[in-house]
C-alpha cells in the first residue's frame, strides 16, 4: 500500500512537471509563430516573460527569444515591411552592400 501511494505522488510530480515545461514552451511556440507571421504591434516579449519558466534551460530560450523580438521589431521600424517579409520567406537573401564612400554636404 505505502508503495503505490508513493508511485501515485511520483507520477502525480511528473505530471505536474511536465505541464509547467509543456505551459512554457508552448507559450514560446506561440511568440515565435507570431514573430515569424511579423506580428509585432505592442509586443514587448510580456506575454512570453508574463509567467517566466522555473527551469533554467526554458527561462534562457525565453530571455533569448525576447531579446530577438526587440531586435526585429527595432530592424522592422527602419527598413521597409515588405523587405523584411521576403528576407523572413527566404525570397530574397541579405547582402553586406555597403562600400565606402566619400560625400560633401
Amino acid at each position: 500500500l505505502l508503495l503505490g501511494v508513493v508511485v501515485f505522488v511520483a507520477l502525480l510530480c511528473a505530471v505536474m512537471i511536465g505541464l509547467l515545461v509543456t505551459r512554457s514552451l508552448s507559450r514560446l511556440a506561440h511568440g515565435m509563430d507570431m514573430l515569424a507571421l511579423l506580428r509585432l504591434e505592442n509586443r514587448t516579449g510580456a506575454s512570453v516573460l508574463a509567467f517566466p519558466s522555473q527551469f533554467r534551460e526554458v527561462s534562457t530560450c525565453e530571455l533569448s527569444f525576447v531579446t530577438l523580438e526587440r531586435g526585429l521589431n527595432a530592424f522592422v521600424k527602419f527598413v521597409p515591411r515588405d523587405v523584411v517579409e521576403m528576407m523572413l520567406s527566404g525570397e530574397m537573401e541579405s547582402t553586406n552592400a555597403m562600400a565606402r564612400r566619400e560625400v560633401s554636404i
